[in-house]
């Protein structure tokens, strides 16, 4: 269970206390006694003598599942204290501070001079990360202040580097990768920036009284491959965009639907959802999602939407223009889920999973597919990639949340941050 999720059992954590938890929660009440339950979320060393503490507490007595985030909403508070390690009853505290509605809660980053926790929205989307700057010397709360996240939408090569381009949805903010440069990730200047923003489509809304701006995704081209460019990737127009293949030869036209996988296939790929997607009822309808071209193959992975009955079975694999057919894989680690992303190097094609619902999106992580054994390996990644770059022989991935690295079986996060006078800056992540 990683440090950067919050995931927890108040009861249980109240009851197993440690002295140093106890003398945390009982500086937590003092600061405020409306609080009676809480739990230890994370423990950082800031100095030799002093560790930063961070704990959430509840008015009332409840219970979380152990597999399920805990909800940071208006009746709980998250705390920020310093502790000293030698005499751990010396607590001072740095804050504390609610959370909105339906709201869960993730440390992104915990230093010797800052902290940043994300706050995501039950259904979609992120509220504003909330972040506390403090002087850990003089033990003293120097700032508490909340701001955007910058999900990256988009990522173009440049050079041996790379360009990813993000929006808090007040502005485009523009970040550099340069392999060897430390650091690796920049924020670019405006006059830096303004070419690649001129690579992107951007359109203005309203969210209630304040002007939004939203980065359009990239428009769909049909894509032309196989022997003189006979096949085709194309898409059908509708309330929904669906991706066909088609091969034009001798001016007739013939087409290639995705095979779809029939209600028995879905009842014994995903035994604990079928029992609420009756076979009269279910509605299965899987697409060509993500798309990479090698060659004669066009690599993909399936995407679904998984809610209100409609539903379908995860998978990837390719279509070959050498004899015309679908060449699909469909393990258990991927039943449950649609692909976001997907890469191909010459030994693996990794892809980025997303559970795709009613309530939004929710990540199920990396896949990485050995094409040689046929073997596959998960990565965690909390937050939903949604398109891969081979840069300074790493891979990276945009994300709903910023930027993830992959390098010898590591996943490392960044993200955007804010400063208290309100420069931008390239952060990593607790993990």
């Amino acid at each position: 269970m990683g440090l950067a999720v919050v995931v927890l059992l108040f009861v249980a954590s109240m009851q197993a206390a440690t002295p140093a938890d106890s003398a945390i929660f009982t500086a937590f009440k003092q600061a405020d006694t409306a609080l009676k339950h809480f739990a230890l979320l994370q423990r950082t060393d800031v100095t030799e003598d002093l560790e930063l503490v961070i704990a959430i507490g509840t008015s009332k007595a409840i219970q979380f599942d152990q597999s399920y985030p805990a909800w940071w909403n208006q009746d709980e508070k998250i705390g920020m204290f310093l502790q000293e390690k030698a005499r751990p009853a010396r607590v001072y505290s740095l804050g504390t501070t609610s959370g909105v509605d339906e709201c869960t809660a993730r440390i992104e980053r915990a230093t010797a001079s800052d902290a940043v926790v994300s706050c995501n929205a039950e259904k979609i989307g992120h509220y504003t990360n909330r972040k506390w700057v403090y002087d850990v010397r003089a033990k003293k709360l120097l700032g508490q202040f909340s701001y955007h996240p910058f999900p990256m939408y988009r990522v173009f090569p440049n050079g041996s580097g790379a360009v990813f381009l993000g929006s808090d949805r007040k502005g485009l903010v523009a970040v550099g990768f340069t392999p060897g440069r430390d650091p690796e990730f920049r924020v670019l200047s405006n006059a830096e920036s303004a070419k690649w923003f001129r690579r992107v489509a951007v359109a203005e809304g309203t969210e209630a009284t304040d002007r939004v701006l939203y980065m359009q995704p990239e428009p769909f081209r049909p894509l032309h491959f196989g022997p003189s460019g006979s096949f085709r990737l194309t898409s059908r127009e509708g309330p929904v965009p669906v991706l066909a293949i088609e091969e034009t030869s001798r001016n007739k036209v013939r087409r290639y639907p995705l095979p779809q996988s029939t209600y028995d296939e879905f009842a014994a790929a995903r035994p604990k959802v079928k029992e609420g997607y009756g076979r009269a009822l279910a509605r299965i309808e899987e697409q060509i999602g993500p798309w990479k071209l090698e060659d004669d193959k066009l690599w993909f992975g399936k995407s679904f939407y998984d809610g209100e009955l409609w539903t379908g079975v995860g998978g990837f694999g390719y279509f070959s223009t050498t004899d015309r057919t679908y060449h699909l894989f469909t393990p258990p680690e991927i039943a449950g889920w649609s692909v976001s992303a997907i890469d191909l190097e010459a030994e693996a094609v990794w892809m980025a999973l997303v559970a795709s619902g009613e309530y939004g999106g929710a990540s199920g992580g990396l896949l990485r597919f050995d094409r040689q054994t046929e073997s596959l390996r998960r990565f965690e990644l909390p937050d939903i990639a949604v398109q891969f770059i081979q840069a300074g022989g790493k891979l990276l991935a945009a994300t709903d949340f910023g930027i993830a690295v992959i390098e010898r079986d590591l996943v490392r996060r960044y993200f955007v941050d804010r400063t208290t006078d309100g420069r931008l800056r390239v952060v990593p992540a607790v993990r």
